[in-house]
């Protein structure tokens, strides 16, 4: 052989060697995520893989991830089988990520409704053109010679006839392509509210390992995501008075990171997130007065007219008052929870399926009761309602954090509220809402009410009668409020007269009543005070 062709082979055996070694230990594993920590904003993703290794240095390239995860959370877990000796990440543009079962179904109906508009577009125009061949020879006809009627009339039945069936059908095309855009308007807006993603570039996480032997080896990789977040919302039901509230634990999911969670263990974490592998610098602990911040009662959704006032509860509505209460809390009944001092964690107890998706995926993680102590509560002069209020003493143990709770009224749902856990009171007041089977009637006592003049004052005395029954199966304790007026001048004089053994409240004027009703039991309680000023003032008494 040709000494020069000779060195000519080995040479290029020398050069193309390298790169057939390196393809032969290269490996694509596309994974699936295994395991997700939401947090309040963000999520750390674990994904698992099992490959076949060689002794020696193989390029591992994890595929199919998301494009918008944090480089400096990814962790590398080895079995042990193989060394890691570098890690990279890069975004592939190229290989975009599988759309989900749902934005993939609604693009295919666009497509189809696009193809159907342009298909009977094309039809409109071609009828167009056959209506236009009809006008121009209708036209032609007749020019240079005349018509006998004969064929005038065939002519004319013709084209009438043709012009008729042609305009007809161009006009229902165009209603159809109408209702073909109002459908594709419909679904692309639908489209945008699931996902504002398409295209999307999915992510590769490049791992160079040397193998200690052949064998099939484990990986375990983890990284951190933006792209999700969760918030807690609850169920709450009152079932009877002697009962306690059932409530349900749910965790609001959303996760927009272009890859579904498909059979995925979840952990729900209160943590505030912060993956820097920098250490946190220790500054100085200063200490300092608290000062209170008035936060006013957070008005609630309610289903009826809504009755808002300062003496008692807001219909539908929770806020904290110094009143002593009863607690026991049992969701970590079945609520596996793990808690350091601020941070809870809690464990879905069964794999779920989050696709990605701007709307929010809602989890059961817990159930249990709260023990409470209920008080119906009624301000007849402002609403002849009487309002459930279920009062929960020591709710910090109950794991629960600020969000918003469906409320029900033995199977009947009342409204919404917002819970807050960030104030500082051990007791927490719920409103479930108007019971109807509980019934109230403020009446004038028309028979006590009179003006009366003596020398130069006036004096008015106002009369009401308050009437209460309880319509349910069972006893019940109920709080009527009404009040008598504050005189602001020292000419201005308020007697009580008769208040039915109420409580008086001499600052604000409020007097309440504390009534215990048997089933089917009705009560009455009367309210009687004088108004006495001088004769040329006018002073408004109700």
């Amino acid at each position: 052989m040709n000494p020069m062709k000779k060195l000519s082979i080995i040479l290029f055996l020398l050069l193309v060697s390298p790169i057939l070694i390196f393809a032969q230990f290269e490996k694509v594993l596309p994974s699936s995520i295994k395991k997700a920590t939401i947090y309040p904003q963000g999520a750390q993703l674990q994904n698992e893989v099992s490959f076949p290794i060689q002794k020696g240095q193989m390029k591992i390239k994890l595929t199919g991830l998301t494009y918008n995860l944090n480089e400096e959370s990814i962790r590398i877990i080895s079995d042990g089988s193989f060394t890691i000796l570098n890690v990279q990440y890069q975004t592939d543009y190229i290989n975009e990520l599988d759309k989900d079962a749902e934005t993939k179904k609604l693009m295919d109906k666009i497509d189809e409704l696009k193809s159907k508009v342009e298909e009977e577009e094309v039809w409109v125009k071609i009828i167009k053109e056959k209506i236009d061949f009809l006008t121009v020879n209708k036209q032609i006809n007749g020019k240079n010679e005349a018509i006998n009627p004969e064929t005038f009339k065939t002519m004319n039945q013709i084209y009438g006839s043709n012009y008729e069936t042609l305009a007809l059908d161009a006009l229902k095309r165009q209603r159809l392509i109408q209702k073909y855009k109002d459908e594709l308007a419909k679904l692309t807006a639908q489209l945008q509210t699931i996902s504002n993603q398409t295209g999307t570039p999915s992510g590769t996480i490049i791992v160079v390992i040397d193998g200690k032997q052949a064998k099939t080896a484990k990986m375990v990789f983890s990284y951190y995501t933006w792209n999700a977040s969760w918030y807690p919302s609850y169920d709450i039901r009152f079932t009877g008075f002697n009962k306690p509230l059932e409530i349900t634990y749910f965790a609001n999911i959303q996760q927009t990171t272009g890859v579904e969670w498909k059979d995925v263990d979840i952990v729900l974490s209160s943590a505030k997130t912060q993956i820097s592998a920098q250490i946190p610098f220790l500054s100085p602990y200063y200490l300092t007065y608290f000062q209170p911040v008035s936060v006013t009662n957070t008005s609630v959704y309610q289903k009826g007219a809504a009755v808002s006032y300062d003496m008692a509860v807001t219909e539908g509505s929770v806020n904290r008052g110094k009143d002593a209460g009863y607690f026991s809390p049992a969701p970590q009944q079945s609520v596996a929870s793990a808690t350091s001092e601020t941070v809870k964690e809690y464990i879905v107890q069964n794999p779920q399926t989050i696709i990605s998706s701007q709307n929010t995926t809602a989890v059961t993680y817990g159930e249990g009761t709260l023990n409470a102590v209920y008080d119906y509560q009624t301000i007849p002069k402002l609403s002849e309602n009487v309002y459930l209020i279920a009062r929960i003493l020591d709710w910090g143990k109950a794991d629960l954090t600020s969000g918003m709770a469906k409320l029900y009224l033995e199977n009947s749902y009342v409204g919404k509220s917002m819970i807050n856990t960030s104030q500082f009171s051990d007791t927490l007041d719920i409103s479930f809402g108007v019971d109807n089977n509980v019934t109230i009637k403020r009446e004038k006592i028309t028979s006590f009410s009179e003006k009366t003049f003596s020398g130069s004052n006036v004096k008015e005395t106002v009369g009401f009668k308050i009437t209460i029954r309880n319509n349910k199966s069972y006893a019940i304790t109920t709080s009527v409020f009404d009040q008598i007026p504050i005189s602001t001048d020292e000419k201005i004089v308020v007697d009580l007269i008769e208040s039915s053994k109420g409580n008086l409240t001499k600052e604000t004027g409020k007097i309440e009543w504390k009534l215990n009703l048997q089933p089917n039991e009705t009560k009455t309680v009367t309210i009687k005070y004088s108004v006495k000023y001088p004769k040329d003032k006018k002073v408004i008494v109700q």
